[in-house]
């Protein structure tokens, strides 16, 4: 393997948190990429030591010009765009929570100027991360809902499987993704969770300390997919960023934007609240690639072009 520059960690402001390095439990993850050398392409991937969870960034530079560059990852496509500054094809990708270790396979096919396809398969390894678990208390509609708030759900569960589908074919962010605010993380992505002893899930975002009424700004450019009330989630806002790239708010006390809204990265999209299913205020913070959930820490560290 060929060690490439390591990229800065992102702070955020006055924050203790580090990126996935020091987040409690999970092994140091270093971002280091790392460069696998085939016949027709040259593959790297950021971090390097990709895990469930994890975002990944891979970069291709092929030995010949190509025309289109197209990928397949963990079952799902990867859309490649071309940085003509270094000569490098670079596609954002993740691993989903519920991945096993093990080694996977990228598919890459390309098509060159002279109208030639050329394929080649790299394999790339994939760890386990350690989560740790939490108990929690919400009232109790939260755990035992009664019938009408179960038919409200199952309504509010169609809404969301509806927007989840969308994977729109063309890249609607700019440059690396943003944090929505400026504070310290208080709920780490992958915990482990219990409600009222009864009810376990799985936290698959990050939860970030705010004031009910502090801004909630758009980690990248996109479009407004979901702004809605909703029983468990709360306010709760969904943008498309493209790819099939989501990135997700809840527990909202104001929406400022409105489905189908073009919103710019940093633009201001709602309020935060303690709306839902919530123990006090702050603001959750979730990414989706492709029906996955991914570790938002991860995200906001990868040095996009």
């Amino acid at each position: 393997m060929k060690h490439l520059a390591m990229f800065p960690l992102l702070v955020l402001g006055l924050s203790l948190w580090a990126g996935p390095q020091t987040r409690g439990g999970k092994r140091e993850m270093p971002f280091v990429r790392q460069a696998q050398v085939g016949k027709a392409f040259s593959v790297s991937w950021d971090p390097s030591g990709l895990v469930n969870g994890s975002a990944c960034l891979f970069r291709v530079k092929p030995a010949q010009a190509l025309r289109a560059l197209h990928g397949k990852w963990l079952g799902r496509q990867i859309f490649f765009d071309f940085d003509a500054s270094t000569g490098t094809w670079y596609g954002l990708a993740g691993v989903g929570l519920d991945t096993a270790a093990g080694t996977y396979q990228l598919a890459l096919n390309a098509t060159a100027l002279n109208g030639a396809h050329v394929s080649s398969s790299h394999s790339v390894q994939v760890g386990k991360a350690i989560y740790r678990t939490d108990r929690l208390s919400v009232p109790r509609k939260f755990t035992e809902p009664d019938a009408e708030m179960r038919v409200r759900i199952r309504q509010e569960q169609a809404l969301k499987r509806e927007a989840f589908r969308r994977v729109t074919a063309m890249r609607l962010w700019q440059g690396r993704f943003v944090p929505a605010i400026n504070s310290v993380t208080t709920g780490e992505f992958g915990e482990r969770r219990t409600f009222n002893g009864k009810v376990q899930s799985v936290h698959q975002g990050l939860d970030f300390r705010a004031e009910v009424g502090t801004p909630v700004s758009a980690l990248n450019s996109g479009r407004v997919l979901l702004a809605h009330e909703m029983f468990y989630e709360g306010g709760f806002v969904v943008l498309d960023h493209g790819y099939g790239w989501l990135t997700l708010y809840m527990h909202l006390s104001a929406l400022k934007v409105k489905a189908g809204d073009r919103v710019a990265k940093q633009q201001t999209i709602a309020l935060s609240g303690e709306s839902g299913r919530s123990t006090s205020a702050h603001l959750h913070v979730g990414v989706r690639w492709q029906g996955l959930y991914i570790d938002p820490a991860i995200l906001l560290n990868l040095q996009l072009p």
